[in-house]
């Protein structure tokens, strides 16, 4: 015995149980609302047929109206109103018999659209046409009071279609809200079954990876190859002959400062730019002004002279002599120029052997062709996980509805149906 035996003391009813597709269970409950509107199709059909003559006799009315001469009124501003009302009276008259015209099916959708549809207009044109009706009245009363008595029939036949409709809907509400529900999951299922968007993707991110391994293998054999070894020794040699212009540079520095204080006593007895640059250590414009450092060493022997003279007075002259003759004697200033201007000419010749290297934008290429393959990849795998998450709400989504359809179909059909 069961426990509803037990309890209430009668049999738990057993359902029958059947297995069925979407497009079945679709069908089943399309013929299901297909038998039971049959009782009231013919009734739908007939108050269609009485919208007919009522729309062909609005048809002529309005052809009346339109025609009509004004009923002997003179006031121009009311003549110009009335005009422009009845003309768009009419088209809104003349839509709504085009819509009456529309032919209607066997079923029970096509016949509830034409219903909606005419609704629509009627309460459009109950909204709209107050005014200008008030201004026909006054030119064309008895041509617009026929139409408007047309309407009234028109609206009264299709009061009486709604109520067919409605009857329909009440006696079938569990049915209806059965079928909306395998709508519901005949389109989440559609959404599933097309082209998976996130597999898509995936395929993507794979192309693009493929591609960007073979990039990263070419841009490793670049790098492994003696070619760019021997482009990084350039480099090398260059950035060395870099280090020695600025030790040249910080060596001329040096020897000029070690002179700085005569030099600039000398300076105040002559008027000399170059020796400005020597004072202010303007090396750039050294090199350009006295690049074998002709100036320098002439004032440094007039100022040795000087000094024996005792012209140019110096705390430590003897000092400053003896720095003077080496300076002289080696001419220390002239092979620092000319040592630093020969290494710059080999610096640029350098820079060109270096520009000519097409490895270089090889490597620089395919790095740019990495980076813009790592940003599409980032790219489509966030697009990935968002087709993923959007998938996963559509599968849950559609799980809960086929509960739901399942319970329903139960009541509807009065056997338990699982949906295959």
């Amino acid at each position: 015995m069961s426990w509803l035996e037990r309890i209430f003391g009668k049999k738990e009813e057993k359902l029958e149980k059947t297995k069925m597709s979407l497009k079945e269970v679709e069908d089943f409950l399309a013929n299901k609302l297909k038998k039971d509107f049959e009782p009231l199709k013919e009734s739908a059909k007939k108050e269609h047929a009485n919208l007919q003559p009522v729309a062909s006799t609005m048809q002529d009315q309005l052809k009346i109206l339109e025609q009509a001469p004004y009923s002997g009124r003179n006031d121009p501003m009311l003549i110009r109103k009335a005009v422009g009302s009845r003309k768009t009276f009419a088209n809104k008259m003349k839509s709504l018999v085009k819509q009456i015209q529309k032919p209607i099916g066997e079923d029970m959708p096509s016949i509830l659209n034409f219903h909606n549809e005419t609704a629509e207009l009627i309460n459009v044109i109950n909204a709209k046409t107050v005014r200008e009706y008030a201004f026909l009245k006054e030119l064309f009363e008895k041509e617009a009071e026929k139409i408007v008595q047309s309407f009234r029939q028109i609206v009264e036949i299709d009061k009486k279609l709604g109520n067919i409709v409605k009857e329909f809907r009440d006696s079938n509400v569990q049915l209806l809200k059965t079928q909306g529900i395998v709508t519901e999951v005949l389109k989440l299922t559609e959404e599933l079954e097309k082209e998976n968007e996130a597999n898509e993707l995936e395929k993507m991110l794979k192309e693009i990876e493929n591609k960007n391994k073979e990039i990263e293998n070419e841009l490793k054999k670049i790098l492994d190859s003696n070619e760019w070894k021997t482009f990084l020794e350039m480099q090398k040699i260059r950035e060395d002959m870099k280090i020695s212009l600025q030790n040249k540079k910080s060596d001329f520095i040096q020897s000029v400062a070690k002179l700085e204080k005569p030099l600039k006593k000398y300076k105040w007895s002559v008027e000399n730019k170059i020796l400005d640059h020597y004072v202010q250590h303007s090396f750039e414009s050294i090199l350009s002004e006295d690049p074998r450092g002709e100036v320098f060493m002439s004032a440094i022997k007039d100022i040795k002279i000087k000094i024996i003279e005792g012209k140019i007075d110096l705390k430590d002259s003897d000092k400053f002599l003896a720095v003077i003759e080496r300076t002289i004697e080696d001419n220390i200033i002239g092979k620092i120029l000319e040592e630093y201007l020969k290494l710059s000419e080999e610096l640029r010749n350098q820079e060109e052997k270096i520009a000519l290297q097409e490895i270089s934008k090889r490597k620089s290429d395919l790095e740019s062709e990495i980076s813009k393959l790592k940003r599409e990849m980032e790219e489509i795998k966030a697009e990935k996980k968002g087709a993923e998450e959007g998938r996963k709400r559509i599968e849950a989504d559609r799980k809960q509805k086929l509960k739901e359809l399942e319970n329903l179909l139960n009541n509807v059909a009065g056997k338990r149906i699982f949906i295959s």
